[in-house]
């Protein structure tokens, strides 16, 4: 009996790749593959995993772990030979190195790391300043401050201030106009007057008062006035005293008197200064909070106060009045002045003399007194 047809064609269509794959899995079952081939196979198949799995998931610079340094690193220090050169883009060595110092900055410490300074050549703050300054000359100074802080850290602001002080930097450059007000006051000191404000306090029967005495002091022969002394000092106050000088009365300034130096007081009003100009005397004010400009009134007011009015106790402005007049007295025709050279600022004939018997005048006893040589028959 003979087969069906349908046997036959499969026969006809045997696989003709069967003898060859039998063949190809005879040859993979005894065939003995290169150990470090092998073990490059596995590392670079590592490698692409990782580097496929960094890529496709972050999408961004591609960094290795600590974990994934150390899983390349366990592979890739097996292979040997030739093959180990080209075993990654990081040579294991490489890979190896940089896992130790990420484990070794890992468990050093557990204290955070102080970061490095910036390391600046060994120079003096002063030769810095300098080179900040010829740099940025428009700078002002709080800029200044900040740029010392990079090289200086934690360096005060009021050291680089006086730094700057000393080496006449300022914000910006002074407008100076007309002469300097020492070589003015050095000029100008016979036709120059300074005036100024100084508080008493007085016990009255209604309490505790303070009174202002307003006073001139002229620059050359430092001669001092009182223009009074009123517990209201106002402005209305200071022109009256101005109308009273100038309705017939001749002035205290002198005809010589060209210029008043005066602070900011509140007290001196446009209509004040108006009168003072009246009178010929031109007010030069001194600049805010700088009352050295004015240190001829200054001085005067220290002087009263350490060797008169704080050693007296006051119960009415009468006798606060006479005390301050005869202090005036005395500081203008006793008391010695070292602009003088020990000589008084009003002399007489009492003073410079060398022979007589010694006379004690006493404007108050115990405080104020004045000795003298009288001379022989007199």
């Amino acid at each position: 009996m003979t087969a069906p047809a349908s046997h036959r064609r499969q026969k006809l269509r045997k696989n003709p790749y069967e003898k060859l794959h039998s063949k190809l899995l005879t040859f993979a079952a005894n065939a003995e593959l290169d150990p470090d081939l092998t073990l490059r196979n596995e590392f670079l198949h590592l490698e692409n995993m990782i580097l496929r799995g960094l890529y496709f998931e972050r999408n961004e610079r591609l960094k290795f772990t600590d974990a994934e340094k150390q899983e390349l690193a366990m592979s890739a220090s097996k292979v040997r030979g030739r093959s180990k050169v080209k075993a990654s883009l990081l040579s294991p060595a490489q890979v190896v190195r940089f896992s130790k110092q990420a484990l070794g900055q890992k468990y050093v410490s557990l204290f955070p790391k102080a970061k490095n300074p910036v390391r600046v050549k060994k120079r003096s703050k002063e030769e810095v300043l300098l080179e900040i300054i010829e740099t940025h000359p428009r700078w002002t100074k709080k800029q200044v401050w900040e740029e010392m802080e990079k090289y200086f850290p934690n360096i005060p602001a009021f050291q680089v201030y006086d730094m700057l002080y000393d080496v006449g930097y300022w914000d910006a450059k002074p407008v100076v106009r007309g002469i300097p007000w020492k070589e003015f006051l050095k000029r100008f000191e016979k036709v120059t007057w300074a005036g100024d404000f100084f508080t008493t306090d007085v016990w009255t029967d209604h309490g505790q008062w303070t009174y202002y005495t307003l006073f001139f002091i002229h620059l050359e022969t430092q001669r001092v006035f009182l223009a009074g002394t009123t517990p209201h000092c106002t402005s209305e106050w200071l022109i009256q005293t101005l109308k009273w000088w100038s309705g017939g009365f001749d002035t205290p300034f002198g005809p010589d008197a060209r210029f008043l130096i005066r602070d900011r007081d509140r007290r001196y009003t446009e209509e004040v200064d108006w009168y003072f100009m009246q009178m010929g005397l031109m007010p030069k004010v001194i600049s805010p909070g700088a009352p050295v400009m004015n240190y001829h009134a200054e001085q005067f007011v220290r002087k009263i106060k350490h060797e008169c009015l704080s050693h007296c106790l006051f119960l009415s402005g009468q006798a606060l009045r006479k005390v301050l007049d005869a202090y005036v007295e005395y500081y203008n025709t006793q008391r010695p002045n070292t602009r003088f050279n020990g000589g008084c600022i009003i002399e007489d004939s009492t003073h410079w003399q060398s022979e007589g018997e010694i006379k004690k005048v006493s404007q108050l006893p115990g405080l104020l007194n004045y000795y003298y040589r009288e001379r022989v028959g007199e």
